[in-house]
């Protein structure tokens, strides 16, 4: 059975898609990580993270930049950026984090991954960056072999300190690709 090809679009997000941005980051997040939370931890970090408050504030600051991704003209994933964040105070002006990268579950494997990534890149390179980094959940196997194909590499090992955490999942590796 022949694959069918999916129209992506990307998509910069600004104010005016607050509701949608919500929504989407919610949704994606929760299909994927529901289960990596104590009780009551998942509704407490969507409204932390995800809540219209932190999107609005997060919109506004110009050093962040979130990306909505749409197959078929459907909200299918987002990406967010922080254009100007380090692993240390010393390559601070180098260095640009892929800080969220969620997809809704009956969108993985369509591409929409690896033409965020281009996105990141191409932004990387036009700031003059030299690194692009960003963690993931040490168990989160399809994530680090996807990253591992993009050109990223381990860096180190860091414990992820968010409340409500299961206390198993929160090993994260930070993984660096080199511009």
């Amino acid at each position: 059975m022949k694959q069918k090809d999916f129209f992506i679009q990307v998509k910069k997000a600004d104010v005016d898609d607050l509701w949608l941005l919500c929504s989407i980051c919610r949704q994606s997040y929760s299909e994927n990580f529901a289960s990596h939370w104590n009780d009551g931890g998942l509704s407490w970090y969507l409204e932390n993270v995800y809540g219209l408050e932190a999107i609005r504030s997060d919109l506004v600051n110009p050093d962040i930049n979130y990306f909505v991704a749409y197959v078929d003209d459907e909200p299918a994933g987002f990406m967010k950026l922080k254009l100007h964040s380090s692993r240390s105070k010393q390559s601070e002006r180098s260095e640009l984090e892929i800080e969220k990268l969620y997809f809704r579950l009956p969108f993985k494997g369509k591409g929409i991954g690896r033409k965020l990534m281009s996105m990141a890149v191409q932004i990387a390179r036009s700031l003059d960056k030299t690194i692009i980094w960003l963690g993931v959940i040490d168990t989160n196997e399809s994530a680090i072999e996807f990253y591992k194909k993009m050109g990223f590499t381990f860096y180190d090992k860091v414990r992820l300190d968010v409340p409500y955490f299961k206390d198993e999942l929160r090993g994260m590796w930070r993984m660096t690709l080199q511009l």
